[in-house]
């Protein structure tokens, strides 16, 4: 009888030792402390789970060496080598968020058989050939359902229409960021003077567009690009007379990319009109 008790202590201890092994723990926010809840831990061999409500987890495996990998949406991943042996394991997964290093403001900015929607681009060529000394905008009377015109004949007076809405209606973004006036949906081109020589290209969206910002594009958006530290270093002097005796001196330089990953991009220009 004795031996009886004796194996049948040996083989509940052995069953026991079969179900404890393996390995548990908790996943956190590095910098926080606070758990990561559905973090994932699984092992080359395609096993795994995910964390609880505490960010604990426990997660069984036969004996041998794995390697245990945890992840999380918005976290740098990490490995870990474990052995399994006959007791459970305990580990502790600290995960760093993730940081970009730059961010490329492209926003807004529809791509060929990839956006549905009706657009055209502008190029830099094109609006040094076209604009001359006029207003922005007015390099987009040669773009399918837009109109502009100088209606108080000063600089900056500049109005667009696209597809019959005037530009209250059209969202005008420089780099990605809106410029129209948080009230009425203005765009007061007199503050962009001289934006059209540092200009890379111009895209105008005709219809509701591809922004995924909470602004006024019924009509349509202009996204204007400018150039970037991604551009070669250059410095350009224009003086622009028209047959009314108008003239415009600009000037524009990029230094492309310096030391650090920072640029410096600088544009000025100034309209007058001849005496005489």
């Amino acid at each position: 009888m004795k031996h009886l008790l004796a194996l049948a202590s040996c083989i509940v201890f052995a069953v026991f030792n079969g179900q404890a092994q393996g390995v548990k723990g908790i996943v956190t926010d590095a910098e926080t402390g606070e758990p990561l809840i559905g973090a994932t831990i699984s092992t080359q061999g395609g096993g795994g789970v995910a964390a609880d409500l505490d960010g604990l987890f426990t997660l069984k495996l036969d004996a041998g060496t794995y390697e245990i990998t945890v992840a999380y949406v918005g976290y740098e991943s990490m490995v870990e080598k474990v052995t399994i042996t006959d007791k459970m394991i305990e580990l502790s997964f600290r995960l760093q968020s993730k940081v970009l290093d730059e961010v490329l403001i492209v926003a807004d900015v529809a791509k060929s058989r990839e956006t549905p929607i009706a657009y055209s681009n502008i190029s830099s060529k094109k609006i040094q050939e076209e604009l001359g000394a006029k207003d922005l905008p007015m390099v987009l009377n040669t773009t399918p359902g837009a109109y502009a015109t100088e209606q108080g004949g000063g600089s900056g007076d500049a109005r667009v229409t696209i597809r019959g809405f005037d530009q209250r209606n059209v969202a005008v973004l420089v780099d990605g960021v809106p410029v129209n006036d948080m009230e009425n949906g203005q765009v007061y081109w007199s503050n962009w003077d001289g934006l059209g020589d540092i200009t890379r290209t111009m895209q105008v969206q005709r219809g509701l567009g591809a922004s995924k910002l909470a602004i006024a594009s019924v009509g349509g958006t202009i996204n204007i690009l400018t150039k970037g530290i991604d551009q070669k270093r250059n410095l350009s002097i224009r003086q622009e007379i028209t047959d009314y005796g108008l003239n415009k001196t600009s000037f524009g330089f990029n230094s492309g990319k310096l030391k650090g990953g920072w640029g410096i991009t600088l544009a000025g220009a100034r309209k007058g009109k001849q005496l005489g």
